[in-house]
């Protein structure tokens, strides 16, 4: 089963356990069979959310130290497990330009981390906007974390402008995305914009991950094997 669509405020608990666990405010469907529109995208608890937080349980390594951010969070899991695996869940922003979904995230990490004073915080980010404004409250980060977070081609230019402008210049900083593939020509726009704004691209195995492998034995996706794909983005230091 998998956390689902959120229609409306009427939300209920669903607990979602990976290793560490986190609570998630949702209603729980069969599949996406659910109508959707694009406002109500973001309230959605997508199988590349669960397969992105699978990975950062099992190089929970990448988020141990340092400071994270989640981009397009939505409901925000990967960044509540990515708080939950922190030494310091403080250091954990989840951001969302939709004020709804933020109020959201606020309900999540109330659930999550109760009123512990290092708990994480959720933001409002729209990728359109001067990153610097989140820079000068919040810092850069060291890890970047996003989940389909791709889905319309005008949105890849503003997304990597952020996210060069937001990823600290460690060498081992980097920007983890769960990419969902469904259109060829965004692939190309996806990693040319990366290239001009000089982030390197690489692919990185999902075969020893337990979550991408149940989503794939799902209904909705048994029959495109080829739909997830996880990339690290890191900075060309030339």
């Amino acid at each position: 089963m998998f956390p689902g669509v959120m229609v409306d405020t009427n939300y209920r608990h669903t607990t979602v356990s990976f290793g560490e666990k986190v609570k998630v405010l949702g209603r729980v469907i069969d599949g996406l069979k659910d109508d959707l529109n694009v406002q109500q995208t973001g309230f959605v608890v997508w199988p590349a959310a669960m397969i992105l937080s699978q990975h950062l349980v099992s190089h929970r390594e990448q988020v141990r130290t340092g400071r994270v951010l989640e981009v397009g969070a939505g409901a925000g899991l990967p960044g509540l497990v990515a708080a939950a695996l922190s030494q310091d869940p403080s250091g954990v922003v989840m951001t969302d330009y939709v004020e709804e979904a933020v109020d959201l995230m606020d309900m999540n990490i109330a659930e999550t981390f109760g009123d512990d004073n290092k708990r994480p915080k959720a933001a409002i980010m729209d990728w359109d906007d001067d990153p610097s404004v989140l820079q000068e409250h919040h810092g850069t980060f060291d890890v970047i974390i996003g989940s389909d977070v791709v889905y319309w081609p005008e949105l890849i230019e503003p997304l990597i402008r952020t996210v060069k402008a937001l990823l600290s210049n460690k060498p081992t900083s980097r920007f983890l995305m769960l990419y969902s593939r469904r259109n060829p020509k965004v692939d190309v726009l996806l990693f040319r914009t990366a290239q001009k704004y000089g982030l390197n691209s690489t692919e990185l195995s999902l075969e020893q991950n337990t979550v991408y492998h149940a989503v794939l034995k799902h209904p909705v996706y048994i029959e495109d094997t080829d739909m997830f794909h996880l990339y690290e983005f890191r900075h060309s230091h030339k």
